[in-house]
């Protein structure tokens, strides 16, 4: 199994999901840099708490040549008309290509830069519904049902289609 990292509306978003612990059947382990934890609110904070507790998540403190390279990140996106992508994420993205993590996210912008950018091509990008079909299988049409009640996110159909679910 492998290291995770994730970022603040993949968190926000898996946290209420009643499936949440099932993440850990495809990671061993989640990390959370503190600009992510520091975004996610006292909520988010008490959320996590148990994750943090039983080792399964850690934190990842400031590291400046991970935030010069976040910098250079969200500079590059919005020189290249990419979607915006955010400090928080950027820093996931440098983590993960640094450590051999994946990056967990709701927001589009790492995938297209992880396209863009022939030095990032190797960084595993996975949101919300990728990991759901990776844990569910052929239980993956239930897991988006419950996921869409618990989150209010809602998958497009273009994208559950691409997995087979019609829902």
């Amino acid at each position: 199994m492998s290291v995770a990292v994730a970022d603040t509306c993949f968190l926000v978003h898996w946290l209420r999901f009643r499936g949440r612990e099932r993440l850990f059947d495809a990671f061993e382990s989640v990390a959370v840099p503190v600009m992510v934890l520091d975004e996610m609110g006292a909520r988010g904070r008490v959320m996590l708490a148990p994750w943090l507790a039983s080792r399964r998540a850690f934190l990842i403190p400031r590291i400046n040549e991970c935030e010069v390279e976040a910098l250079r990140l969200v500079e590059f996106s919005r020189s290249q008309r990419l979607p915006t992508l955010d400090p928080p994420e950027a820093y996931c993205l440098a983590v993960a290509r640094r450590r051999g993590y994946t990056v967990l996210t709701d927001n589009k912008a790492p995938k297209h830069l992880v396209h863009a950018l022939s030095e990032y091509s190797g960084v595993r990008v996975l949101d919300s519904l990728d990991v759901l079909a990776l844990i569910y299988g052929s239980g993956l049409a239930e897991a988006v049902k419950a996921y869409e009640e618990d989150t209010g996110l809602v998958f497009s159909r273009s994208r559950l289609r691409a997995y087979g679910v019609e829902l």
